[in-house]
Protein backbone atom coordinates (compact mmCIF):
# COMPACT_ATOMS: atom_id res chain seq x y z
CA UNK A 1 0.00 0.00 0.00
CA UNK A 2 1.54 3.21 -1.19
CA UNK A 3 0.86 6.51 0.41
CA UNK A 4 1.77 9.77 -0.89
CA UNK A 5 2.54 11.72 2.36
CA UNK A 6 5.64 13.62 0.73
CA UNK A 7 4.37 17.68 2.25
CA UNK A 8 4.36 19.50 4.29
CA UNK A 9 7.15 19.18 6.68
CA UNK A 10 6.63 16.13 8.44
CA UNK A 11 4.42 14.50 5.97
CA UNK A 12 0.65 14.39 6.20
CA UNK A 13 -2.34 12.13 4.74
CA UNK A 14 -5.89 13.28 5.06
CA UNK A 15 -9.25 12.41 3.35
CA UNK A 16 -10.14 10.49 1.01
CA UNK A 17 -6.66 8.91 1.52
CA UNK A 18 -7.02 7.81 4.95
CA UNK A 19 -10.29 6.28 4.32
CA UNK A 20 -8.59 4.34 1.68
CA UNK A 21 -5.96 3.62 3.76
CA UNK A 22 -8.14 1.91 5.97
CA UNK A 23 -10.20 -0.06 3.53
CA UNK A 24 -7.07 -1.12 1.93
CA UNK A 25 -5.72 -2.25 5.48
CA UNK A 26 -9.35 -4.16 5.91
CA UNK A 27 -9.58 -5.80 2.93
CA UNK A 28 -6.11 -6.85 2.05
CA UNK A 29 -5.74 -10.48 2.49
CA UNK A 30 -4.70 -11.66 6.15
CA UNK A 31 -2.45 -14.65 4.66
CA UNK A 32 0.19 -12.24 2.97
CA UNK A 33 2.21 -9.38 4.36
CA UNK A 34 1.08 -5.81 4.61
CA UNK A 35 3.56 -3.67 3.84
CA UNK A 36 2.94 0.30 3.64
CA UNK A 37 5.09 2.22 2.03
CA UNK A 38 5.35 6.30 2.43
CA UNK A 39 8.17 9.81 3.01
CA UNK A 40 8.47 10.31 5.87
CA UNK A 41 9.40 7.90 8.49
CA UNK A 42 7.10 7.11 11.35
CA UNK A 43 10.44 6.23 13.72
CA UNK A 44 14.24 7.40 13.01
CA UNK A 45 17.02 7.68 15.31
CA UNK A 46 19.01 10.28 12.96
CA UNK A 47 20.25 13.10 14.63
CA UNK A 48 18.14 15.56 11.78
CA UNK A 49 14.73 14.58 11.42
CA UNK A 50 13.63 12.68 13.74
CA UNK A 51 10.39 10.39 13.52
CA UNK A 52 7.35 11.96 12.20
CA UNK A 53 4.51 12.16 15.10
CA UNK A 54 1.95 13.18 12.24
CA UNK A 55 2.81 10.00 10.33
CA UNK A 56 2.78 7.70 13.26
CA UNK A 57 -0.40 8.59 14.80
CA UNK A 58 -2.48 8.45 11.39
CA UNK A 59 -0.37 4.93 10.78
CA UNK A 60 -1.79 4.19 13.83
CA UNK A 61 -5.44 5.68 14.09
CA UNK A 62 -5.35 3.97 10.60
CA UNK A 63 -4.31 0.51 12.13
CA UNK A 64 -6.95 0.76 14.86
CA UNK A 65 -9.88 1.51 12.88
CA UNK A 66 -9.02 -1.06 10.65
CA UNK A 67 -7.99 -3.63 13.24
CA UNK A 68 -4.59 -4.48 11.29
CA UNK A 69 -1.28 -2.74 11.32
CA UNK A 70 0.85 -3.41 8.64
CA UNK A 71 3.98 -5.95 8.81
CA UNK A 72 5.97 -3.87 7.60
CA UNK A 73 6.06 0.02 7.00
CA UNK A 74 9.00 1.51 4.21
CA UNK A 75 10.02 5.14 4.10
CA UNK A 76 12.85 7.66 2.80
CA UNK A 77 13.34 11.24 3.81
CA UNK A 78 16.30 10.05 6.36
CA UNK A 79 18.86 9.94 4.35
CA UNK A 80 20.73 6.82 5.81
CA UNK A 81 19.28 3.25 6.62
CA UNK A 82 17.82 2.15 9.25
CA UNK A 83 16.13 -1.49 10.52
CA UNK A 84 13.56 -0.48 13.29
CA UNK A 85 11.39 -2.52 15.62
CA UNK A 86 8.10 -1.44 17.48
CA UNK A 87 6.79 -4.10 19.96
CA UNK A 88 3.22 -4.05 19.70
CA UNK A 89 0.17 -4.43 22.40
CA UNK A 90 -0.28 -8.41 21.37
CA UNK A 91 3.72 -8.69 21.55
CA UNK A 92 4.25 -8.96 17.44
CA UNK A 93 7.15 -7.21 16.33
CA UNK A 94 6.52 -4.42 13.44
CA UNK A 95 9.40 -3.77 11.32
CA UNK A 96 9.95 -0.11 10.06
CA UNK A 97 12.48 0.93 7.44
CA UNK A 98 14.04 4.41 6.35
CA UNK A 99 15.83 3.57 3.27
CA UNK A 100 17.01 7.03 1.86
CA UNK A 101 20.19 6.70 1.19
CA UNK A 102 20.04 6.56 -2.60
CA UNK A 103 22.11 9.58 -3.65
CA UNK A 104 21.41 13.00 -1.58
CA UNK A 105 25.10 14.28 -0.78
CA UNK A 106 24.29 14.54 3.10
CA UNK A 107 23.83 11.23 5.03
CA UNK A 108 22.10 11.72 8.12
CA UNK A 109 23.60 10.43 11.25
CA UNK A 110 22.38 8.50 14.32
CA UNK A 111 22.16 10.38 17.34
CA UNK A 112 24.35 9.83 20.07
CA UNK A 113 24.07 9.28 23.41
CA UNK A 114 26.13 10.84 25.66
CA UNK A 115 29.06 11.84 22.76
CA UNK A 116 29.21 8.00 21.88
CA UNK A 117 27.69 6.70 18.51
CA UNK A 118 24.63 4.09 18.97
CA UNK A 119 25.96 0.42 18.80
CA UNK A 120 22.67 -1.79 17.76
CA UNK A 121 20.66 -3.39 18.34
CA UNK A 122 19.53 -0.16 21.09
CA UNK A 123 15.91 0.44 22.34
CA UNK A 124 15.42 4.69 22.12
CA UNK A 125 12.21 6.46 23.05
CA UNK A 126 10.62 8.04 20.27
CA UNK A 127 9.08 11.65 20.41
CA UNK A 128 6.05 10.46 22.16
CA UNK A 129 7.95 8.34 24.62
CA UNK A 130 7.51 5.14 23.03
CA UNK A 131 10.11 2.88 23.15
CA UNK A 132 11.50 1.65 19.68
CA UNK A 133 14.16 -0.69 18.76
CA UNK A 134 17.07 0.00 16.46
CA UNK A 135 18.14 -2.83 15.00
CA UNK A 136 20.67 -1.85 12.08
CA UNK A 137 21.73 1.03 10.71
CA UNK A 138 24.72 2.29 8.05
CA UNK A 139 24.64 6.39 8.23
CA UNK A 140 28.42 7.17 6.62
CA UNK A 141 27.57 4.56 2.78
CA UNK A 142 25.04 5.55 0.38
CA UNK A 143 22.78 2.30 -0.52
CA UNK A 144 20.15 0.68 -1.76
CA UNK A 145 17.73 -1.98 -0.29
CA UNK A 146 16.40 -5.01 -2.06
CA UNK A 147 13.67 -6.90 -0.98
CA UNK A 148 13.04 -10.22 -2.75
CA UNK A 149 9.32 -11.59 -2.20
CA UNK A 150 8.18 -15.35 -2.81
CA UNK A 151 5.08 -16.75 -1.86
CA UNK A 152 6.63 -17.35 1.44
CA UNK A 153 8.97 -15.11 2.44
CA UNK A 154 10.48 -11.74 2.22
CA UNK A 155 13.26 -11.37 2.07
CA UNK A 156 15.72 -7.76 2.56
CA UNK A 157 19.60 -7.17 1.84
CA UNK A 158 20.59 -3.44 2.34
CA UNK A 159 23.51 -2.78 -0.17
CA UNK A 160 26.38 -0.37 1.19
CA UNK A 161 27.53 1.63 -1.84
CA UNK A 162 31.30 2.39 -1.65
CA UNK A 163 32.12 5.63 -1.13
CA UNK A 164 34.57 7.73 -3.86
CA UNK A 165 37.61 6.67 -2.34
CA UNK A 166 37.36 3.23 -1.31
CA UNK A 167 37.96 0.49 -4.03
CA UNK A 168 34.82 -1.18 -5.50
CA UNK A 169 35.52 -4.37 -5.28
Amino acid sequence: VGLYSNVPAGGEIRTPQTEWLIEELQSLPKTVPLLVALHHPVYSADDHHSGSTYMKDALEQAAATAGRHPDMVLAGHVHDYQRLTKTMADGTKALYLVTGAGGYHNLHTIMKVNGARMIAPVVFNDRQGDPVTLEAYSDDHHGFLRLEVTPKLITGRYYEVPRPQEPYS
